[in-house]
């Protein structure tokens, strides 16, 4: 059954839709079709004979063989990005080759053929990722900051990628002699043509790997900055309904719900969806659309001009656009512990997703917070983990944990829950190695000897980039709409006889949704209902 859908034949009735908006074209045996690293590339269709799909990292083994009414491509057909996969003809063939920039009008046209094309499309790239047996080599420690980084790039971007720890793999250290690669040049990033990336940056993996889309010179309708549950909705929305619609991030598409191992209570998904399978299937979606999801690009600063913004980024490029949406969201805050910041990603997390937890395979980790994403890292982890430490200031987990998530808490073995109970000191001379627990009640402290430790304590926006621009509160969530007094609007000159609509700042077509609005629920569903609703209002402030 997971063959018919990954791999569905056409029927002739399907297939003669697409001879329309396209060509047919015989290739000779062994002709390449779609080279890895091409960008923009055709869909095909076979019509006679074969093609071989062939993964360049392991160029003697073959992903499929497409036959009579098959077709080519993977999630990366609807977007920018270049081929991960080369696609040979086995034999003399005869194909219908149908131009990239036409497939999201037939999708959009024909909801059967949308069906089809799109499950195939995210179950492919799904079972590619799962097989985790080739793509690119990264060679880094697990105590690295910056290998840690790039892990986590690799994940959200749904590259395919092998990790290899120069703490634990004998085989890394092989590879390191073989291409003469010192320590201190990692991590190290090896392609399937055996070139070397020593030390790089998110930005060079980015174009080494064709991930990063093109930003056009002129302005669009809509800007949209972070790629969290609220962004991505605002994208798929803002695209499908006609906008020049743009959205970027740091890192990549998920946000911090891309962080939680599965969401259970989010509506229409009974038995849960890990928050990175929610944001790649969401991230399909906008570029079906014809949304333009660019990444890395960090925002620096954003200007209003009179009738336009202008986002400059840390990159050193401006984008422009006629309205904003702010969906940067929060990050989790940090411990106030003298010397946390020299263990962030040497041992201190933000986030629990199979990237993190495969460093700790059958070793104790602790995890400090009370809440549902807490308690779902600490149900996640007890999968790979020899024990969970659950550490929550409070009494009880009752005040902040859904109580379905407090049973499975209670009865899973390998948890153990410490309450009334801060970390007050990290020790460990290159990486974590204790953790010392007080107990804010008696004063009492102890020690635990661990190597992880995950931090799910509160939000703090991320606002940098709006600095003084818009009004926001006490801790630096953005207010909007009916929150903005009179005199908030005085303050910053808002220009337009009407008030703010909802989501609206206090700047004329910039909106904010998700996380980093005040008073908002820091929910992945009302995140999502908030980006829907802004391109609604964005409507209304264009009409």
């Amino acid at each position: 059954m997971k063959r018919v859908k990954s791999f569905p034949t056409l029927t002739e009735k399907q297939i003669a839709i697409f001879e329309k908006e396209g060509k047919v074209k015989t290739y000779k045996a062994q002709e390449v079709i779609i080279d890895e690293g091409e960008r923009g590339f055709d869909f095909f269709i076979v019509l006679e004979g074969e093609v071989d799909i062939i993964d360049p990292f392991q160029p003697d083994t073959l992903i499929t063989t497409h036959t009579k009414r098959e077709f080519t491509g993977d999630s990366d057909m609807l977007s920018q990005r270049a081929s991960v996969f080369k696609a040979v003809a086995k034999s003399d063939c005869k194909l219908i080759q149908v131009p990239h920039e036409k497939l999201s009008d037939i999708l959009s046209t024909y909801p059967d053929l949308n069906d089809i094309l799109i499950t195939a499309f995210i179950l492919r790239r799904k079972e590619l990722l799962k097989k985790n047996n080739s793509g690119f080599t990264l060679l880094g420690s697990r105590f690295s900051p910056e290998t840690y980084v790039i892990r986590d790039f690799f994940s959200k971007n749904h590259l395919r990628y092998i990790w290899l720890d120069l703490e634990k793999d004998k085989k890394a250290e092989e590879i390191l002699l073989n291409f003469n690669i010192k320590q201190e040049e990692t991590p190290v990033i090896i392609d399937a043509d055996f070139n070397v990336y020593r030390k790089p940056s998110l930005q060079d993996i980015a174009h080494h790997t064709g991930l990063s889309a093109t930003i056009q010179e002129d302005k669009y309708d809509i800007l949209i900055v972070g790629a969290g549950p609220g962004g991505l909705a605002a994208s798929v929305y803002g695209a499908s309904e006609g906008l020049k619609t743009i959205t970027i991030d740091k890192i990549g598409p998920g946000g911090q719900a891309g962080n939680s191992s599965k969401i259970e209570n989010y509506l229409g998904f009974p038995t849960g969806i890990s928050g990175s399978e929610l944001a790649n299937r969401a991230y399909t979606q906008a570029q079906k659309f014809g949304c333009t999801v660019s990444v890395p690009i960090e925002a620096e600063t954003l200007i209003r001009h009179k009738n336009h913004f202008e986002l400059k980024t840390k990159e050193g490029k401006s984008i422009y656009a006629s309205t904003v949406i702010a969906a940067s969201g929060a990050k989790y805050r940090s411990l106030n512990v003298e010397n946390i910041d020299f263990y962030k990603g040497r041992g201190v997390f933000y986030g629990a997703t199979t990237t993190e937890a495969n460093t700790c395979q059958k070793e104790e980790v602790a995890i400090v917070g009370g809440g549902n994403s807490a308690g779902q890292a600490a149900m996640f982890l007890a999968t790979f983990a020899a024990k969970v430490h659950l550490i929550i200031r409070g009494d009880t987990l009752e005040k902040s944990m859904s109580s379905y998530l407090i049973k499975r808490v209670e009865n899973e073995p390998k948890i153990q829950v410490h309450t009334n109970s801060e970390i007050t000191a990290l020790e460990g001379e290159e990486h974590l190695e204790r953790v010392i627990l007080t107990n804010n009640k008696s004063k009492e402290t102890s020690s635990l000897h661990l190597r992880n430790l995950f931090l799910f304590i509160g939000a703090v926006p991320a606002n940098d980039w709006l600095k003084d621009l818009i009004c926001m509160d006490r801790k630096g969530f953005i207010l909007t709409g009916n929150e903005l007094s009179a005199y908030d609007l005085q303050c910053f000159h808002w220009d337009l006889d009407r008030p703010p609509y909802p989501l609206e700042t206090s700047q004329p077509g910039l909106f904010a949704v998700g996380d980093i609005r005040s008073g908002s629920t820091k929910r992945v569903a009302s995140s999502v209902g908030e980006g829907a609703m802004a391109i609604s209002f964005i409507h209304n402030f264009f009409a």
